[in-house]
Protein backbone atom coordinates (compact mmCIF):
# COMPACT_ATOMS: atom_id res chain seq x y z
CA UNK A 1 0.00 0.00 0.00
CA UNK A 2 1.32 3.26 -1.00
CA UNK A 3 -0.17 6.60 0.25
CA UNK A 4 0.54 10.28 0.29
CA UNK A 5 1.47 12.02 3.57
CA UNK A 6 2.40 15.46 4.93
CA UNK A 7 6.26 15.40 5.98
CA UNK A 8 5.86 18.79 7.62
CA UNK A 9 3.24 17.76 10.26
CA UNK A 10 3.99 13.80 9.97
CA UNK A 11 6.57 12.84 12.69
CA UNK A 12 7.05 9.45 11.26
CA UNK A 13 9.18 11.28 7.77
CA UNK A 14 11.17 13.55 10.40
CA UNK A 15 12.22 10.13 12.28
CA UNK A 16 12.94 8.31 8.71
CA UNK A 17 15.12 10.96 7.52
CA UNK A 18 16.93 11.61 11.43
CA UNK A 19 18.13 7.97 10.89
CA UNK A 20 18.53 7.43 7.04
CA UNK A 21 21.95 7.39 6.20
CA UNK A 22 21.41 8.72 2.72
CA UNK A 23 19.06 11.46 3.76
CA UNK A 24 20.43 14.96 3.66
CA UNK A 25 19.44 18.84 5.28
CA UNK A 26 17.06 19.10 1.57
CA UNK A 27 15.17 16.15 3.07
CA UNK A 28 14.33 17.62 6.34
CA UNK A 29 10.74 18.90 7.28
CA UNK A 30 12.69 22.55 7.73
CA UNK A 31 13.88 22.90 4.35
CA UNK A 32 10.42 21.52 2.71
CA UNK A 33 8.95 24.17 4.83
CA UNK A 34 11.15 26.95 3.68
CA UNK A 35 10.34 26.22 0.11
CA UNK A 36 6.53 26.33 1.75
CA UNK A 37 6.32 29.34 2.80
CA UNK A 38 8.47 31.12 0.04
CA UNK A 39 6.87 29.67 -2.61
CA UNK A 40 3.81 28.01 -2.09
CA UNK A 41 5.04 24.71 -3.15
CA UNK A 42 3.52 22.17 -1.38
CA UNK A 43 5.46 19.35 0.12
CA UNK A 44 4.16 15.78 0.51
CA UNK A 45 5.50 12.52 0.58
CA UNK A 46 4.75 9.35 -1.14
CA UNK A 47 5.40 6.10 1.66
CA UNK A 48 5.00 2.62 1.59
CA UNK A 49 2.98 0.64 4.04
CA UNK A 50 2.72 3.96 5.90
CA UNK A 51 -0.02 2.35 8.18
CA UNK A 52 2.03 0.30 9.68
CA UNK A 53 4.73 1.34 12.42
CA UNK A 54 7.44 3.73 11.02
CA UNK A 55 8.33 4.21 7.77
CA UNK A 56 11.22 2.69 5.98
CA UNK A 57 10.82 3.42 2.40
CA UNK A 58 8.99 7.27 1.14
CA UNK A 59 10.04 9.84 -1.47
CA UNK A 60 9.61 13.97 -0.89
CA UNK A 61 8.36 15.92 -3.29
CA UNK A 62 6.72 19.26 -4.19
CA UNK A 63 3.83 20.19 -6.32
CA UNK A 64 4.95 23.29 -8.53
CA UNK A 65 1.73 24.78 -9.97
CA UNK A 66 3.25 27.96 -12.23
CA UNK A 67 0.46 29.32 -14.79
CA UNK A 68 4.10 30.07 -17.06
CA UNK A 69 5.80 26.85 -16.80
CA UNK A 70 3.03 24.40 -16.18
CA UNK A 71 2.68 21.85 -12.85
CA UNK A 72 4.86 19.14 -12.23
CA UNK A 73 6.35 16.80 -9.01
CA UNK A 74 9.75 17.48 -8.21
CA UNK A 75 12.34 16.23 -5.63
CA UNK A 76 12.69 18.31 -4.92
CA UNK A 77 12.66 22.61 -6.12
CA UNK A 78 15.96 24.27 -5.42
CA UNK A 79 17.84 21.36 -4.04
CA UNK A 80 21.00 20.43 -5.58
CA UNK A 81 19.69 16.29 -4.85
CA UNK A 82 17.69 14.37 -2.70
CA UNK A 83 17.54 10.67 -2.77
CA UNK A 84 14.74 8.04 -2.17
CA UNK A 85 14.51 7.21 0.73
CA UNK A 86 13.61 3.26 -0.01
CA UNK A 87 14.19 -0.30 0.70
CA UNK A 88 15.54 -1.55 -2.70
CA UNK A 89 15.18 -0.71 -6.04
CA UNK A 90 11.96 -3.18 -6.08
CA UNK A 91 10.70 -0.91 -3.71
CA UNK A 92 11.65 2.63 -5.65
CA UNK A 93 9.76 0.92 -8.86
CA UNK A 94 6.58 0.30 -6.83
CA UNK A 95 6.56 3.82 -5.42
CA UNK A 96 7.36 5.74 -8.46
CA UNK A 97 4.83 3.78 -10.43
CA UNK A 98 2.23 5.11 -7.81
CA UNK A 99 3.63 8.29 -8.21
CA UNK A 100 3.52 8.64 -11.50
CA UNK A 101 -0.14 7.28 -11.88
CA UNK A 102 -1.14 9.76 -9.26
CA UNK A 103 0.68 12.57 -11.56
CA UNK A 104 -1.15 11.49 -14.70
CA UNK A 105 -4.72 11.92 -12.81
CA UNK A 106 -4.03 14.94 -11.53
CA UNK A 107 -2.97 16.57 -14.29
CA UNK A 108 0.93 17.45 -13.67
CA UNK A 109 3.19 17.95 -16.71
CA UNK A 110 6.10 15.44 -15.12
CA UNK A 111 7.77 14.26 -12.74
CA UNK A 112 11.57 14.56 -11.51
CA UNK A 113 13.59 12.95 -8.86
CA UNK A 114 16.93 13.96 -8.22
CA UNK A 115 18.81 11.55 -6.98
CA UNK A 116 22.26 12.02 -5.38
CA UNK A 117 23.56 8.03 -5.81
CA UNK A 118 22.15 6.56 -9.42
CA UNK A 119 19.47 4.50 -8.78
CA UNK A 120 18.01 1.54 -11.04
CA UNK A 121 16.16 3.55 -13.73
CA UNK A 122 12.40 2.86 -13.26
CA UNK A 123 9.96 2.15 -16.04
CA UNK A 124 9.01 5.41 -17.89
CA UNK A 125 12.31 7.85 -16.40
CA UNK A 126 14.41 8.87 -18.49
CA UNK A 127 17.59 10.83 -17.96
CA UNK A 128 16.79 14.98 -17.99
CA UNK A 129 19.81 17.33 -16.39
CA UNK A 130 23.03 15.94 -16.19
CA UNK A 131 25.39 18.23 -13.86
CA UNK A 132 28.32 17.44 -11.54
CA UNK A 133 28.30 17.15 -7.54
CA UNK A 134 31.50 18.44 -5.67
CA UNK A 135 32.68 17.13 -2.10
CA UNK A 136 35.10 17.15 -0.18
CA UNK A 137 36.39 14.30 2.39
CA UNK A 138 36.54 16.09 6.00
CA UNK A 139 37.41 12.69 7.70
CA UNK A 140 40.65 13.77 7.58
CA UNK A 141 42.65 16.22 9.49
CA UNK A 142 42.92 19.98 8.95
CA UNK A 143 46.65 19.87 8.10
CA UNK A 144 45.72 17.17 5.28
CA UNK A 145 42.57 18.90 3.84
CA UNK A 146 44.55 22.39 3.61
CA UNK A 147 46.91 20.66 2.00
CA UNK A 148 45.33 19.79 -0.99
CA UNK A 149 43.87 23.18 -1.35
CA UNK A 150 45.95 24.73 -4.55
CA UNK A 151 48.77 26.89 -3.32
CA UNK A 152 47.20 30.16 -4.55
CA UNK A 153 44.64 29.71 -2.48
CA UNK A 154 46.10 28.61 0.42
CA UNK A 155 48.07 32.19 0.17
CA UNK A 156 44.71 33.99 0.14
CA UNK A 157 43.43 32.47 3.21
CA UNK A 158 46.41 33.20 5.31
CA UNK A 159 46.24 36.40 3.53
CA UNK A 160 43.42 37.24 4.89
CA UNK A 161 44.23 36.23 8.22
CA UNK A 162 46.74 38.81 8.70
CA UNK A 163 44.71 41.52 7.72
CA UNK A 164 42.42 43.65 9.85
CA UNK A 165 39.51 41.62 7.83
CA UNK A 166 36.98 40.46 10.41
CA UNK A 167 34.81 37.19 10.44
CA UNK A 168 31.51 36.96 12.35
CA UNK A 169 28.77 34.10 12.14
CA UNK A 170 25.27 34.59 12.88
CA UNK A 171 21.93 34.32 11.33
CA UNK A 172 19.38 36.79 12.68
CA UNK A 173 18.04 39.49 10.32
CA UNK A 174 20.99 41.86 10.09
CA UNK A 175 23.35 38.94 8.52
CA UNK A 176 20.31 37.92 6.14
CA UNK A 177 19.87 41.54 4.88
CA UNK A 178 24.06 41.59 4.84
CA UNK A 179 24.26 38.12 3.02
CA UNK A 180 21.43 39.34 0.39
CA UNK A 181 22.80 42.69 -0.45
CA UNK A 182 26.03 40.80 -1.49
CA UNK A 183 24.21 38.10 -3.00
CA UNK A 184 22.01 40.43 -5.16
CA UNK A 185 26.07 41.81 -6.26
CA UNK A 186 26.67 39.06 -7.15
CA UNK A 187 23.98 37.84 -8.90
CA UNK A 188 24.23 41.09 -10.98
CA UNK A 189 27.25 40.21 -11.89
CA UNK A 190 26.92 37.27 -13.18
CA UNK A 191 24.17 38.02 -15.42
CA UNK A 192 21.58 35.86 -13.02
CA UNK A 193 18.61 37.57 -10.68
CA UNK A 194 19.02 36.41 -6.95
CA UNK A 195 16.80 34.71 -5.44
CA UNK A 196 14.20 36.61 -2.83
CA UNK A 197 14.80 38.09 0.06
CA UNK A 198 12.25 35.95 2.11
CA UNK A 199 14.20 32.57 0.87
CA UNK A 200 17.13 33.30 3.13
CA UNK A 201 14.90 35.27 5.58
CA UNK A 202 12.62 31.51 6.09
CA UNK A 203 15.72 29.48 5.78
CA UNK A 204 17.15 31.04 9.01
CA UNK A 205 13.37 30.92 10.67
CA UNK A 206 13.11 27.37 9.43
CA UNK A 207 16.89 25.54 9.58
CA UNK A 208 17.35 27.71 12.83
CA UNK A 209 20.89 25.88 14.20
CA UNK A 210 21.56 24.16 11.47
CA UNK A 211 22.59 27.33 9.30
CA UNK A 212 24.98 29.69 9.76
CA UNK A 213 25.87 33.13 7.63
CA UNK A 214 29.42 33.95 7.45
CA UNK A 215 30.40 37.42 6.77
CA UNK A 216 33.77 38.65 6.27
CA UNK A 217 33.97 42.57 7.09
CA UNK A 218 36.11 45.40 6.50
CA UNK A 219 35.58 47.65 9.47
CA UNK A 220 31.66 47.36 9.50
CA UNK A 221 31.21 46.72 6.53
CA UNK A 222 30.99 43.06 4.71
CA UNK A 223 32.59 42.47 1.93
CA UNK A 224 32.22 39.19 1.27
CA UNK A 225 29.27 36.20 2.47
CA UNK A 226 29.12 32.35 3.18
CA UNK A 227 25.63 30.37 3.99
CA UNK A 228 26.37 26.95 5.05
CA UNK A 229 24.09 24.14 6.75
CA UNK A 230 24.96 21.48 8.76
CA UNK A 231 22.57 18.39 8.96
CA UNK A 232 24.26 15.84 11.09
CA UNK A 233 27.55 15.02 10.08
CA UNK A 234 27.89 16.56 6.02
CA UNK A 235 28.71 20.24 6.22
CA UNK A 236 26.69 22.17 3.11
CA UNK A 237 27.92 25.20 1.25
CA UNK A 238 25.28 26.65 -0.27
CA UNK A 239 25.46 30.13 -1.54
CA UNK A 240 28.40 32.12 -1.61
CA UNK A 241 28.69 35.68 -2.52
CA UNK A 242 31.42 38.90 -2.45
CA UNK A 243 31.67 42.71 -3.41
CA UNK A 244 33.39 42.60 -6.46
CA UNK A 245 34.59 45.86 -5.78
CA UNK A 246 36.00 45.80 -2.07
CA UNK A 247 36.79 42.19 -2.55
CA UNK A 248 38.49 42.60 -5.71
CA UNK A 249 41.41 40.51 -4.19
CA UNK A 250 39.26 37.27 -3.34
CA UNK A 251 39.24 37.49 0.59
CA UNK A 252 36.36 35.64 0.72
CA UNK A 253 37.62 32.42 0.03
CA UNK A 254 38.91 32.49 3.57
CA UNK A 255 35.34 32.26 4.61
CA UNK A 256 35.45 28.38 3.30
CA UNK A 257 38.61 27.59 5.25
CA UNK A 258 36.67 29.04 8.19
CA UNK A 259 33.66 27.30 7.72
CA UNK A 260 35.35 23.92 7.35
CA UNK A 261 37.64 24.37 10.35
CA UNK A 262 34.09 25.35 12.34
CA UNK A 263 32.28 21.99 10.97
CA UNK A 264 35.23 20.29 11.71
CA UNK A 265 35.26 21.15 15.48
CA UNK A 266 31.13 20.12 15.13
CA UNK A 267 31.88 16.25 13.92
CA UNK A 268 31.19 17.04 10.14
CA UNK A 269 33.01 14.78 7.85
CA UNK A 270 32.20 15.71 4.57
CA UNK A 271 31.68 18.72 2.73
CA UNK A 272 28.64 19.00 -0.30
CA UNK A 273 29.73 21.68 -2.14
CA UNK A 274 26.40 21.52 -4.30
CA UNK A 275 25.75 21.03 -7.93
CA UNK A 276 27.68 22.31 -10.72
CA UNK A 277 26.53 22.60 -14.80
CA UNK A 278 28.80 21.25 -16.78
CA UNK A 279 28.95 24.20 -18.57
CA UNK A 280 30.10 26.30 -15.73
CA UNK A 281 33.74 25.44 -16.07
CA UNK A 282 35.18 28.75 -14.12
CA UNK A 283 32.76 27.75 -10.95
CA UNK A 284 34.01 23.80 -11.46
CA UNK A 285 37.27 24.87 -11.39
CA UNK A 286 37.09 27.37 -8.55
CA UNK A 287 35.51 24.24 -6.44
CA UNK A 288 38.36 21.79 -7.39
CA UNK A 289 41.19 24.25 -6.23
CA UNK A 290 40.10 23.57 -3.03
CA UNK A 291 40.34 19.79 -3.59
CA UNK A 292 36.71 19.11 -4.46
CA UNK A 293 35.98 15.75 -6.02
CA UNK A 294 33.52 15.68 -8.77
CA UNK A 295 31.04 12.81 -9.41
CA UNK A 296 27.97 12.80 -11.75
CA UNK A 297 24.59 13.88 -10.54
CA UNK A 298 22.10 13.02 -13.05
CA UNK A 299 18.43 14.16 -13.16
CA UNK A 300 15.16 11.87 -14.13
CA UNK A 301 11.92 12.71 -15.53
CA UNK A 302 8.83 11.16 -16.13
CA UNK A 303 7.52 11.40 -19.34
CA UNK A 304 10.97 12.23 -20.44
CA UNK A 305 12.26 15.27 -21.93
CA UNK A 306 10.44 16.39 -25.64
CA UNK A 307 12.46 18.94 -27.92
CA UNK A 308 9.87 21.80 -27.32
CA UNK A 309 11.87 22.20 -24.25
CA UNK A 310 15.30 22.63 -24.62
CA UNK A 311 15.63 26.30 -24.74
CA UNK A 312 17.38 28.11 -27.73
CA UNK A 313 21.26 28.88 -26.88
CA UNK A 314 20.41 32.59 -28.44
CA UNK A 315 18.01 32.55 -25.21
CA UNK A 316 20.81 31.91 -23.00
CA UNK A 317 23.33 34.44 -24.43
CA UNK A 318 20.67 37.19 -24.64
CA UNK A 319 19.80 36.84 -21.15
CA UNK A 320 23.46 36.79 -20.18
CA UNK A 321 24.09 40.04 -21.63
CA UNK A 322 21.21 42.15 -20.97
CA UNK A 323 20.88 40.92 -17.12
CA UNK A 324 24.03 43.09 -16.19
CA UNK A 325 23.06 45.99 -17.32
CA UNK A 326 20.10 45.76 -15.16
CA UNK A 327 19.73 47.78 -12.23
CA UNK A 328 20.54 45.14 -8.94
CA UNK A 329 16.67 46.84 -8.11
CA UNK A 330 15.00 45.65 -10.79
CA UNK A 331 17.36 42.16 -11.42
CA UNK A 332 16.26 41.58 -7.17
CA UNK A 333 12.25 42.49 -8.37
CA UNK A 334 12.69 39.64 -11.43
CA UNK A 335 13.90 37.00 -8.96
CA UNK A 336 11.20 37.44 -6.79
CA UNK A 337 8.41 36.51 -9.46
CA UNK A 338 10.74 34.18 -11.38
CA UNK A 339 11.98 31.29 -8.88
CA UNK A 340 8.54 30.14 -8.43
CA UNK A 341 8.13 29.58 -11.92
CA UNK A 342 11.75 27.82 -12.64
CA UNK A 343 12.13 25.55 -10.04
Amino acid sequence: MISALDPISDRRWRDLVQHDPRASAFHTPEWLDALRRTYGFVPVVYAADPLVGDLRSAVAFCGVASWLTGRRLVSLPFSDHCDPLVDGPDRLHELLADVTADARRGGWRYVQIRPRTAPVIADGFERDEANYLYTIDLGRDLDAIFAAIKKNNRYDIRRAERTSLRPVVGRDQSFVRAYFRLHAMTRSTQGVPPQPYAWFENLARCLGEMLEIHLLLDGDTPIAGLVTIQFRHQLMLKYSASDPVRDRLGMGKSLVWRSICRAKERGATTLDWGRCEPHHTSLAQFKERFGAVRSDLVYLRSPGVTSKRQRSSWVNTAARRVAPRLPVRVLTAAGRVAYRHVA
